[in-house]
């Protein structure tokens, strides 16, 4: 069985962003245990967005990168929202896999 170290645990929280950084800051190794895998499930929900997007029927109207990084970037946001609001059950499922590792920890 794989466990995760703390030193894994640190570089996954500490890639978050700025904001998230500052809550970081005093939390317990379990609540950075669930942040981190709140993010990744909502890594992987953009990755899902990502690819029904780029399942295109038709031609869209406004084709240009600029466009691209718009829908890239509310591809983000959807999947950040998404994620908060309604689980899929990815977070809970990597916090039942690496919680004996980060309990043995402590």
């Amino acid at each position: 069985m794989t466990d995760i170290s703390s030193t894994t645990l640190a570089m996954a929280v500490s890639t978050s962003s700025q904001a998230e950084r500052g809550k970081g800051l005093g939390m317990s190794q379990d609540a950075q245990l669930e942040d981190v895998a709140d993010q990744f499930e909502a890594l992987f929900v953009k990755s899902i967005l990502s690819s029904a997007r780029s399942a295109k029927l038709a031609d869209p109207l406004l084709n240009s990168e600029g466009s691209k990084t718009f829908l890239s970037m509310l591809d983000q946001e959807y999947a950040t929202a998404l994620a908060q609001r309604e689980s899929l059950g990815v977070a809970e499922a990597l916090v039942r896999q690496f919680q004996p590792s980060v309990e043995s920890k402590d």
